[in-house]
């Protein structure tokens, strides 16, 4: 049997996944996902499913409702001396400063983003992370997103979940338990 790189990767993801998927100390009705490879932990429904994100990160839905998933995306800092998320401002400048900068240009000139509930809450090792709650509306709909930053070791940590405007309320305490749990080692 010849392997190939893709069939090797494929084994070794699943693997990763498999051993990352640990509900040991998850809520009940979630099941703890651990990514070694990156240095984070996270929360989600235990019946979402993984798929590999062409971005690099990961990404993890409901396969009823693919609007009900939660991503995480690790980039370079842009300075390898940043300690920490502080470093960019207040968690309202950084939400504001995101929005403005990144969700604004990418959306149609047509929507309307609206950013609220920024605040900052901190790990046990008292390392700090901002949230905060973004709307997106457009065409009569809209989307709640949730999105958690950290910085660590010279990378920037991402973390955004959410769900349909519809679902929102049914869904918001377990989108923010999610966020809420996102930890970088």
């Amino acid at each position: 049997m010849k392997l190939t790189v893709r069939s090797i990767a494929l084994v070794l993801a699943l693997i990763l996944v498999a051993c990352g998927r640990g509900g040991i100390d998850a809520p009940e009705g979630f099941t703890r996902y651990r990514d070694t490879t990156r240095g984070y932990t996270l929360v989600h429904p235990d019946t979402w499913v993984y798929q590999p994100d062409p971005k690099g990160g990961i990404l993890l839905s409901d396969p009823a409702d693919p609007s009900y998933q939660v991503t995480v995306v690790v980039s370079d800092a842009p300075r390898k001396d940043i300690k920490d998320i502080t470093a960019f401002g207040t968690p309202k400048q950084v939400a504001e400063r995101f929005v403005n900068e990144v969700l604004k240009k990418k959306a149609p000139p047509t929507a309307l983003v609206e950013m609220v509930n920024p605040a900052q809450r901190k790990d046990a090792q008292e390392r700090p992370y901002y949230s905060f709650e973004v709307i997106l509306a457009q065409d009569g709909k809209a989307r709640h997103l949730v999105y958690c930053l950290n910085v660590s070791k010279g990378k920037v940590y991402t973390l955004v979940t959410g769900t349909s405007d519809t679902a929102w309320s049914a869904r918001r305490e377990r989108i923010y338990e999610i966020a809420n749990s996102f930890v970088v080692s």
